[in-house]
């Protein structure tokens, strides 16, 4: 299971939500706590002038509640006039503190959602209802939370923001790296980012120029050579010598399967012939009842559904059956196989295979790990070719040492290979 905090995305959210939590935090358990602190300071003076004023200046208590928005209220009236029944002390954190600053044996009682305080000190008399003085908890920790789950969608929004063109352009890099036609990324984002994805553009546009003059150049130049090789055959025909003239015909044939490959290497788009199906193909060309002598060995298990265009199928298995009859060993092993929505096709050959080393550089156009294989038509070409069709066809395309020995190439279609 892939770790969903392994991506820009998940770290950049993962970032940003610890950071408001953490703020969110620290306001609240100092801050919030040093604010609260000077709160009911400030409100125990208040409540102390009130009681001042009642005892030593009763005709100004009217002023004074007024002023303060506070209320005198007879004990037996408490309960009437608000006071939670039955107006005893409440030990909530803000009625806690506020009785610390106040003489000891002072009452306090916290009243529910319009935020009054009852205060009633030890000497007795009138209770003191503070109006719309202390926030209830039930509103704080509501309100907290929202801001808290605001602020984390937002910066959940913003992470999302600021990786999806960097997402879409490793989508774009992933598609052109397998051989595929990328898209042309929209510039979004930071400027750092726009940057980036218009040099990208601009690179995926010059490497595309620059691959389509080299196929125009081969296609030319395979084009040219067509008519020469033609009339080369034509005279290797009338020598008179049958050894010549065999091998004039041999060395023309050879020239002309060279400019096929470069005509195909040369060719970017998939083919438009008549689809087949592979199965039927390989058993129609390379028989259906071989022994285990034979040079090539057929497994075909994916059924009538799997089918490529007829063209393009003849020469992904010309060239990897030569190539497996030519620098490996046979039986050649030609296996089909229908799983997951998907088809495969895979060459085998049972040679000593290639070197971990130089797998790589096998795949490469135009590299021949032997110099000395150079005749016979073969440029280096095959396994490039081969790559090239399968992706033309939507399919990936995989090479490597089978594990009981021999060069595999496999290439995987998904369902929409299925032909018509």
């Amino acid at each position: 299971m892939k770790n969903p905090f392994n991506t820009l995305f998940g770290r950049l959210a993962l970032m940003t939500v610890s950071l408001i939590v953490l703020v969110h935090l620290t306001l609240t358990l100092m801050v919030e706590r040093e604010r609260a602190s000077l709160d009911v300071s400030q409100v125990s003076r208040v409540l102390s002038l009130a009681m001042l004023v009642r005892t030593k200046h009763n005709e100004a208590s009217p002023a004074v509640s007024g002023i303060l928005d506070l209320s005198y209220v007879d004990p037996h009236d408490a309960i009437a006039y608000g006071c939670p029944a039955p107006c005893t002390d409440t030990h909530g954190p803000y009625e806690n503190n506020l009785r610390r600053h106040l003489p000891p044996g002072s009452h306090v009682v916290g009243a529910g959602d319009d935020g009054t305080v009852w205060v009633r000190f030890p000497s007795g008399g009138d209770w003191i209802a503070l109006h719309h003085i202390m926030l209830p908890l039930g509103r704080y920790l509501g309100a907290s939370t929202l801001m808290l789950v605001l602020a984390i969608a937002v910066a959940v929004l913003g992470a999302w923001w600021l990786q999806r063109p960097l997402r879409q352009l490793a989508r774009a890099a992933r598609e052109f790296r397998v051989g595929h036609r990328a898209p042309v990324v929209q510039t979004s984002g930071p400027r750092e980012v726009r940057e980036l994805i218009g040099d990208f553009n601009d690179m995926v546009h010059e490497l595309e120029q620059s691959e389509q003059e080299r196929a125009v150049m081969l296609a030319g130049l395979a084009h040219d050579l067509r008519a020469p090789i033609t009339r080369m055959q034509v005279r290797a025909d009338l020598l008179p010598d049958e050894a010549n003239r065999a091998g004039f015909l041999r060395d023309a044939e050879s020239l002309s399967g060279i400019v096929t490959q470069f005509l195909d290497f040369a060719r970017d788009t998939a083919d438009t012939s008549p689809r087949t199906a592979v199965d039927t193909h390989c058993r129609r060309h390379y028989g259906d009842s071989l022994t285990d002598e034979a040079l090539v060995m057929l497994n075909l298990q994916a059924g009538d559904g799997f089918s490529l265009p007829l063209v393009d199928l003849e020469r992904i298995l010309a060239n990897l059956i030569e190539n497996a009859l030519t620098y490996g060993e046979a039986p050649v092993e030609v296996t089909t196989a229908s799983h997951h929505g998907g088809y495969s096709l895979t060459i085998r050959d049972h040679g000593a295979g290639i070197p971990a080393d130089q797998l790589e550089r096998a795949l490469r156009p135009f590299v021949r790990l032997d110099a000395a294989r150079g005749g016979n038509a073969h440029c280096g070409l095959g396994l490039a070719i081969v790559r090239r069709l399968a992706r033309y066809n939507g399919g990936a395309f995989a090479a490597g040492n089978a594990p009981g020995g021999g060069f595999a190439v496999t290439l995987t279609f998904a369902e929409s290979a299925r032909g018509a």
